[in-house]
């Protein structure tokens, strides 16, 4: 990314490119009134530089010879009370490809720089108006897939994490600073109730830090989606099923074998979470055609990367051999739920049978005629998710977040080590403010600009 200047005046389309109903182009900066001024007619006598903060003036944007390009409406926010903490404002206008680009057009042509991706909300972070963790969040809401992703996303945008991660940061300081007060008065000993009270912070501390960790597994769930394959043999109904979950025709149904050589990945939303749906190719023992083997390949590597795996079973005729050989396929770390299909049929499986066959893993019997099933299988997925993400607290969701966090975590480790072993606080102190160094880059308060422009550059350009 180029280096950014702040005393830049910069402009773009910050709604998606596109028709619709409406559009907005956003301006940030100290040129920001009197870049669009000559364009904009207004019954108003005031000029766009005089008007009040928060308000929002109708008129006419026009080009130099006057040529009306849209009606629009301008809203006006002032520095430091804006998004950016700069003077900003938004030109509303209809939402056609050529009036946007024209009036964006207008814009540049008079100064103003085309703002790179994100850096809106990167000069909101440099001027104060939100942390790194939060800036980040604002870029997880425009991502969020489903309620439960929105969630946490709107949590980190009001500074919870924020908050979670400051009170740490604070609670190191307060032991390092415990730990340099006692270096500067080296003649007298710790008491024995204050070397207590400090290996109880270096508990806390590194419970904390592994809770956050940990959380950042349940957070991937919500945020990228359970992954849910169905397997089985050929013709047992996969695809039938894969369509009535999605409740729309996406796979193609046939009563030929090997009709589905290529898993079909879709997405739903159950119960608030993201689900990734995949329907896959039948397996068999002994494939006849290469494109059957491709196909098989490709169907246990997408179960190696399940966290769900949907085995279904024809109800309608026994048990065979080629049900066993794909059963065996499925690795016995796997929640797996086996779905007995076409329970609308009569049934050729005793349940005996299928108890003996499957041992204690759960099933269900489905009908995609009746819709026998359905719910309880929504159950399962929801059951399944509220389970592995139940845990209170915050969640960190970023990469960054767990490799700083586990850089801390480390560095508090070797600290604590070294207190145990009574060393002398000389050697304790530095990894302390190691450990310190990194909360301090989690949250922003030690950055580089490479690594805003690394977080940035995932934005879009107008946010």
């Amino acid at each position: 990314m180029p280096k950014q200047d702040l005393e830049d005046t910069i402009a773009a389309i910050a709604t998606p490119t596109g028709e619709g109903g409406i559009a907005v182009i956003r301006v940030s900066g100290p040129r920001a009134f009197e870049a669009a001024q000559p364009f904009f007619i207004s019954h108003e006598k005031l000029t766009l530089s005089q008007r009040p903060a928060n308000t929002i003036s109708w008129g006419k944007f026009s080009d130099p010879a006057g040529a009306l390009v849209d009606q629009v409406l301008v809203s006006i926010f002032r520095a430091p009370q804006s998004y950016t903490g700069q003077d900003v404002l938004e030109i509303s206008c209809h939402g056609g490809l050529a009036v946007t680009k024209k009036i964006l057009g207008l814009l540049l042509g008079a100064g103003v720089r085309h703002a790179e991706p994100g850096e809106f909300t990167r000069r909101a972070f440099l001027a104060g108006k939100l942390d790194l963790t939060q800036a980040e969040a604002v870029l997880d809401l425009i991502h969020a897939k489903s309620d439960r992703s929105l969630d946490i996303a709107i949590r980190q945008l009001s500074g919870s994490l924020s908050r979670a991660l400051k009170e740490m940061k604070g609670e190191l300081m307060r032991l390092l600073a415990h730990m340099e007060a006692s270096l500067d008065f080296p003649e007298e000993d710790i008491e024995g109730n204050v070397k207590m009270a400090m290996q109880e912070q270096f508990t806390h501390l590194r419970e904390k830090s592994h809770f956050l960790i940990a959380g950042f597994k349940r957070n991937q769930l919500v945020r990228e989606g359970v992954l849910v394959t169905l397997v089985g043999k050929p013709n047992v109904g996969k695809s039938s099923i894969f369509n009535a979950l999605l409740e729309r025709d996406r796979a193609l149904v046939s009563e030929l074998p090997h009709t589905t050589r290529d898993h079909l990945e879709e997405a739903l939303e159950i119960r608030g979470f993201y689900v990734r749906l995949r329907d896959t190719a039948g397996l068999i023992s002994a494939p006849e055609h290469s494109l059957d083997k491709m196909g098989m390949d490709r169907t246990l590597l997408a179960i190696e990367e399940s966290h769900i795996v949907l085995y279904v079973l024809d109800g309608s005729t026994p048990i065979g051999e080629s049900d066993r050989h794909v059963f065996k396929n499925i690795p016995k770390n796997k929640l797996v739920i086996v779905l007995v299909n076409k329970s609308d049929l009569p049934s050729q499986i005793r349940t005996e049978e299928l108890k003996a066959f499957i041992g204690e893993t759960a099933y269900l019997h489905l009908s995609t005629r009746t819709r026998e099933g359905f719910k309880d299988l929504e159950e399962r997925f929801a059951s399944f998710l509220e389970r592995e993400t139940s845990e209170a607290g915050e969640q960190i969701t970023k990469l960054r977040h767990k490799k700083a966090l586990e850089t801390a975590g480390e560095a508090l480790r070797r600290a604590e080590n070294s207190f145990g072993k009574k060393m002398s606080l000389e050697f304790v102190t530095p990894d302390l403010r190691a450990a310190l160094e990194a909360m301090k880059e989690l949250t922003g308060e030690v950055y580089s600009e490479d690594l805003l422009d690394v977080i940035f550059s995932e934005f879009c350009i107008g946010k």
